[in-house]
């Protein structure tokens, strides 16, 4: 929403002897909107949808059809707040205009009354009812739990953090450190809750009507902004210790972001740059690269992102594509590991990515190849019968036909 640059709209048109005002900052609005309407990430999901639709059940196409949904779902969630922003101002801008309207058309002067009279009529007839205000949550919190599979401990540590001016660890609970010194707890949640929203668009300023909408969606404009203005402060504070008077989060053309200035080391960021490594290494054909740069991603991955966080529900999207990420990176070091022939290692990562998600049917198949090798068959047949289980109890579901097929040509 880059056209009004994140300078509240109700602040333009404030002063009563510049009507234009309005006018303009309507018209910015309606632009926002129609910006957003026709985002290319709605013409993709249809598509997606499209394709889920025609695609086997458990395929591997409809897997990962899934996948990019899930990867999709964090941007909606994102647009649908900056929708509802826009909308909210447009409504505002709409009152404003209308106010003027009525001041101008009941001014006193017989002249002006006999001069406007007709155009009053016109425009009290014409205007509509204002919409109702639509509220848009985020979904569910809650998952389905795991049924009960050993997991291994396996050392999967990630690299230690650099020195940075502010490191900050969101995959888990929340910790922060400031030049060395660890945060030891959030005097204002409000304060955390804005900071992990810039953690999270770290790549984009963060307009100030946004951070408003989101933690204070029932709030007038300006108690919203004095509340925001609250949690900055203390924002600033808890993140206080660089000296040098260096400034964490930085304000500027109607936006908040983390100040460029200063080094950054975001977990998150180092698991999303991992994994992109990863992908790049399987691009070339180099396993063994990809198996150290997937690892690197797994170390990261402590827990769901800002797992200490129940109150929120804007960053579950997120969490949950981090999440499929993660899972994703399990099963492919497990395949790896068990195509280069090193089956206990294949095992170790295969009982991670069930611990992640007890539906994964490809981690269920993988470790009955595994076990197979060993010449274990009735592991074989123990392995499917948590595969059934899950499936049945978290999604109502049967294994697909390969997985069945797999279990007949492995026994």
């Amino acid at each position: 929403m880059a056209a009004n640059g994140g300078v509240p709209l109700i602040g333009r048109y404030a002063d009563r002897n510049a009507p234009s005002q309005a006018r303009t900052a309507l018209s910015e609005a309606l632009t926002e909107l129609r910006k957003l309407i026709q985002d290319p990430y709605f013409n993709g999901s249809e598509r997606a949808l499209a394709d889920l639709g025609s695609a086997p059940i458990g395929s591997a196409s409809a897997v990962d059809t899934v996948r990019k949904l899930r990867q999709w779902s964090a941007e909606y969630q994102r647009m649908a707040i900056e929708l509802e922003t826009a909308a909210r101002y447009c409504r505002l801008a709409d009152r404003d205009i209308n106010e003027r309207v009525d001041a101008l058309l009941d001014t006193p002067q017989a002249e002006s009354r006999r001069r406007v009279g007709p155009l009053r009529d016109l425009l009290r007839r014409g205007r509509a009812p204002a919409p109702p205000v639509v509220h848009l949550t985020g979904p569910a919190a809650s998952e389905p739990e795991p049924i009960s599979v050993p997991v291994p401990a396996i050392p999967v540590t990630a690299d230690p953090a650099p020195e940075a001016d502010i490191t900050a660890s969101a995959l888990g609970p929340l910790e922060v450190r400031v030049a060395g010194r660890c945060v030891p707890r959030w005097n204002n949640l409000k304060a955390r809750a804005v900071f992990q929203y810039l953690l999270v668009h770290q790549d984009r300023p963060t307009r100030r009507d946004v951070l408003m909408a989101l933690q204070w969606p029932d709030h007038s404009h300006s108690s919203a902004r004095n509340n925001l203005n609250v949690a900055l402060y203390s924002l600033r504070n808890t993140l206080d210790g660089l000296g040098r008077d260096a400034q964490p989060i930085v304000y500027g053309d109607g936006c908040y972001r983390l100040n460029p200035d200063l080094t950054w080391w975001i977990d998150r960021t180092e698991f999303l740059s991992a994994l992109e490594d990863a992908r790049r290494a399987r691009q070339a054909d180099r396993l063994r690269q990809v198996i150290a740069a997937s690892r690197r991603a797994i170390g990261l991955y402590r827990g769901p992102l800002f797992e200490d966080d129940v109150a929120s529900e804007w960053y579950l999207p997120e969490q949950r594509r981090l999440k499929d990420l993660y899972g994703r990176a399990l099963e492919d070091v497990a395949g790896l590991y068990y195509k280069l022939g090193e089956v206990s290692e294949a095992l170790q990562f295969g009982q991670l990515a069930i611990g992640n998600d007890a539906c994964s049917e490809i981690a269920h198949r993988l470790l009955m190849r595994c076990y197979a090798s060993q010449h274990q068959q009735q592991l074989v047949s123990r392995q499917y019968q948590v595969c059934v289980a899950a499936l049945r109890e978290e999604l109502g579901v049967s294994p697909s036909v390969e997985t069945t097929q797999l279990l007949r040509a492995l026994t």
